[in-house]
């Protein structure tokens, strides 16, 4: 997570929260008391502080795992990060083997269709577009933490409806990004669930499904 730099533009000492300009520029952040690496000291406006920024849960952008220059980091902080940073590896390993699992899913079965009817479109799209929706989701994830210009949701959707879902599977993992919006992982995994059938019944039922469908909504039959 990138390490920003700024200083205490405000600070409401009974309240336990102030604001931070950021030296680069653009909307004061958020800070509260709770997130400095400090227990005995209370910040004052114009000190210099380095941050991390983190998005709650009302979608807002708030400083995190601050610590103000000069000012010694107290023992108790130090223990909970290193509590933190192991409990987020153990995670991640635990994590990442089904992660690439189901990633790999639309590509074994490209591969069986080229292996059975030399048809090679199927990989070629799911890799471009799995590495279109990667640098998508990164620089979408660099822009909130810039505060600027977001990608739309349906935008993202949309590419991993078109093939780019395990590409953006694999970087909600890696870079943490759109992996803890509820609303936003039920439309993912509606699309991931979509594509999984249309290969299962492709494979295995001969588009059976396909053609149902086809059959009754379209009178393709």
């Amino acid at each position: 997570m990138q390490l920003y730099e700024g200083i205490i533009k405000s600070w409401k000492g009974d309240k336990g929260f102030g604001f931070i300009q950021p030296n680069g520029g653009g909307k004061d952040v958020f800070i509260h008391i709770r997130d400095l690496a400090h227990s005995n000291y209370q910040p004052q406006q114009g000190d210099d502080v380095c941050y991390k920024v983190v998005i709650d849960k009302n979608g807002k952008i708030r400083a995190c795992d601050a610590f103000i220059k000069g000012q010694e980091i107290s023992q108790l902080y130090k223990r909970k990060c290193f509590k933190k940073n192991q409990k987020t590896r153990r995670e991640y390993r635990s994590g990442m083997p089904s992660i690439l699992f189901i990633a790999a899913i639309p590509f074994v079965f490209s591969a069986l269709l080229i292996k059975s009817q030399h048809n090679f479109i199927p990989f070629f799209v799911y890799f471009v577009m799995s590495l279109i929706t990667f640098i998508i989701y990164a620089r979408d994830k660099t822009k909130a933490h810039k505060k600027e210009w977001r990608t739309q949701e349906s935008t993202l959707h949309l590419l991993e409806l078109l093939g780019g879902w395990p590409g953006a599977l694999i970087t909600q993992h890696v870079i943490r990004h759109k992996n803890k919006k509820t609303s936003f992982q039920v439309f993912f995994w509606i699309i991931v669930i979509i594509h999984i059938a249309i290969w299962i019944d492709v494979m295995f039922f001969n588009r059976a499904g396909i053609g149902t469908i086809l059959c009754r909504f379209y009178s393709i039959c």
